[in-house]
């Protein structure tokens, strides 16, 4: 089964001269610099995305719950799944947005870590194009292959990714806090020899 056929697939919205920013703005854009890859706990930071002036546009490509936001260019196409999302929101070209069609049993979690799994991300990585930096077309994100796997399982796969997930988060915080300590010994140190 490929990606098209379990889900819809649409590019986010093209600002051709850049984002007009706006003294009375009706939507919010993210952008590729808006989108932490590093942090899964919250990887857009949705205070600080440009706001502008949408009141023209006649498609509604606002972000909605339950769709699974798709970095198109950089090395890396990190996948988040969006479990809430402010009002008004949208993505711009550099980015997919995905859908799980209604009629199809496939968590859009599990999805999400699918994508940014080690395969996924090698299969996108050899079909991406361009020479200076890469890309992936909607046509080939389409073709992308998705195991056909019950509701049980998928759901498995979420628990224990979500539990690997906060292991790493809990280890990485645990790390600072001993990197601040050791800190803490050499300010002291510098202070006692001045």
């Amino acid at each position: 089964m490929k990606l098209s056929d379990i889900a819809v697939i649409r590019g986010g919205r093209t600002f051709k001269n850049g984002i007009p920013e706006s003294d009375e703005p009706t939507h919010s854009v993210i952008q590729l610099r808006d989108f932490d890859k590093e942090n899964d706990q919250r990887p857009i930071q949705w205070e600080q995305l440009t706001r502008t002036d949408l009141t023209g546009s006649k498609v509604d490509n606002n972000l909605k719950v339950d769709d699974v936001l798709i970095v198109a260019k950089g090395p890396l196409k990190k996948a988040i799944y969006l479990n809430s999302v402010p009002n008004n929101v949208v993505a711009n070209q550099h980015f997919f947005i995905i859908k799980v069609k209604p009629d199809v049993s496939l968590s859009p979690q599990f999805l999400e870590y699918y994508l940014n799994g080690s395969d996924a991300q090698r299969w996108m990585h050899d079909n991406s194009g361009g020479s200076y930096q890469s890309s992936i077309s909607k046509k080939t994100l389409s073709e992308l292959p998705v195991p056909n796997i019950s509701d049980v399982e998928q759901q498995l796969i979420v628990e224990t990714a979500d539990s690997v997930r906060t292991e790493i988060q809990l280890h990485q915080q645990l790390i600072k806090g001993r990197e601040q300590e050791m800190d803490a010994v050499f300010s002291s140190l510098w202070k006692e020899r001045q």
